[in-house]
């Protein structure tokens, strides 16, 4: 069976759900492959961000849900989804450094800061950026000069070179419950419990378990926030902001419906892949000079990304090329972008300067929003910036492989189809740090302890309230079965 299924009926309730329910939202998040990404190389996998894999899930549901409104119900293996590049590359946790290698999680003056150096004129810039002499191994100068900076001035001297990089936020002020895990796990690993703190059995803090109900297609405005039935929980704002550009169509839908995707990587590309997959006709815009770079990347992940896609190269240098990217969107039902608003504008194709058929949707994705334009942006740095880390007492480590990318595209997809559902005609603000924000605060609850416990050579956790245990799985790809 396709990660990505259509059942035959719209009802929530209907869908075919994956066996990633194990009855206790640590041990499904131990079963992800996300656990095993996150955490030292040498030390205990952490079960901190369990709470984050739960509202994923949901997430997950609530897209099957309102997919199923507009178009084919859409079924999604959270898991694979988010987890599955790492299965295709064999990346592993490796603690402040990402799976990925391009980023690092910095000790500064007064915290951390989140970097990456995925490009050549990123290395080239540490020099400028630390105010010192260029250095063979940039990683070596940072991880030596960042103790001398304030964490945000670190990162705002980064961003002004055009470097991706930000504060982490203290986790003080990220949600948690004064019983959710600093330690973990019940474990002697030294990385694991902190100097003076005993080890014990930690409560974790997981979401509950809230689907989204659309057994009708009711019409509604795009919510600002939540409702209770909110896979983000009904205290959070949603990640994303909606502003009216069109008139409502009520018949809108994705059966059928043309898409136009012009962004690159993976969020975008995500999300219409999903849509594509609620019966959406997608077409992929590439630029000739400056095709997408995720063509460098896995093989794996791009086929899977744009299965079924339609593609077209259009010289956006040249008059006929604007021409035919501007009669690409004129005909567009759904515009996916992920472009600084002057480069749109360059083109005369700035969302807010065009005239917008009834029920489009227009989705902008950006690093930290469309207020913040020349802040730039990836996966594993935005995620930190949202505080979605994992914790080994006081110290972050990375969540996963780029968490933020798959996050933000799953979000988007329920964003449009949400839209869609209303009648659209709105453009969708979403942003990757706003994104991971939402996930980061996911609401706690309370399910007993539990204890990471060698087996192998592997791991396992125990969950003594259902007196039940789950080894730790490594990530794996979306496979066809």
């Amino acid at each position: 069976m396709h990660p990505f299924e259509s059942a035959a009926t719209s009802s929530v309730n209907s869908i075919p759900h994956r066996g990633d329910d194990h009855g206790c939202p640590v041990l499904s998040w131990a079963a992800s492959g996300g656990m095993a990404l996150t955490g030292h190389r040498d030390g205990v996998p952490l079960m901190s961000p369990a709470s984050a894999y739960e509202m994923i899930r949901a997430v997950a549901r609530g897209i099957a849900g309102v997919t199923g409104d507009v178009g084919a119900p859409v079924v999604i293996d959270p898991a694979t989804t988010v987890f599955g590049r790492a299965g295709w590359s064999g990346n592993v946790r490796d603690g402040r450094r990402s799976p990925g290698g391009a980023s690092r999680l910095l000790r500064t003056k007064d915290g951390w800061c989140a970097m990456t150096l995925s490009r050549p004129e990123d290395f080239d810039a540490v020099p400028a950026m630390l105010g010192t002499a260029a250095r063979a191994d940039a990683w070596a100068s940072l991880m030596s000069e960042a103790r001398r900076w304030p964490a945000q001035a670190l990162a705002e001297r980064a961003q002004l070179l055009g470097v991706p990089a930000a504060a982490v936020p203290p986790r003080s002020r990220i949600l948690t419950s004064p019983t959710s895990p600093s330690t973990d796990s019940r474990t002697t690993s030294p990385r694991q419990t902190p100097a003076g703190e005993p080890p014990a059995h930690r409560r974790v803090v997981v979401p509950p378990l809230a689907g989204i109900e659309f057994a009708s297609r009711r019409r509604f405005a795009v919510p600002s926030r939540p409702g209770a039935d909110s896979p983000f929980g009904e205290r959070n704002t949603l990640p994303w902001r909606s502003s009216r550009i069109a008139e409502v169509d009520p018949a809108a839908t994705l059966r059928d419906c043309l898409v136009v995707d012009l962004s690159s990587l993976w969020a975008g590309p995500l999300c219409a892949r999903l849509l594509g997959a609620a019966g959406a006709r997608v077409v992929k815009v590439e630029s000739t000079h400056r095709p997408d770079g995720a063509r460098a990347g896995s093989p794996e992940l791009f086929g899977y990304l744009h299965e079924g896609h339609e593609f077209r190269s259009v010289d956006f240098r040249s008059a006929a090329g604007r021409s035919e990217l501007a009669g690409l969107i004129e005909a567009a039902d759904v515009v996916i972008e992920a472009s600084r608003p002057r480069a749109l504008a360059q083109l005369g194709l700035a969302p807010q300067e065009l005239a917008h058929r009834p029920g489009r949707v227009w989705l902008s994705l950006t690093g930290y929003g469309r207020d913040n334009p020349m802040r730039v942006a990836f996966g594993d740095d935005a995620a930190a910036a949202g505080g979605l880390v994992g914790w080994c007492g006081e110290e972050p480590v990375f969540c996963g492989d780029a968490i933020a990318d798959p996050l933000t595209g799953m979000s988007a997809a329920l964003a449009v189809s949400t839209a869609v559902r209303a009648g659209g005609g709105v453009l969708i603000d979403l942003s990757m740090c706003d994104t991971s924000a939402a996930f980061a605060t996911a609401a706690p609850i309370d399910h007993g302890p539990h204890r990471v416990l060698p087996q192998g050579d592997g791991w396992i956790v125990e969950c003594a309230f259902l007196e039940r245990d789950q080894p730790v799985l490594p990530p794996r790809p979306p496979t066809a079965s």
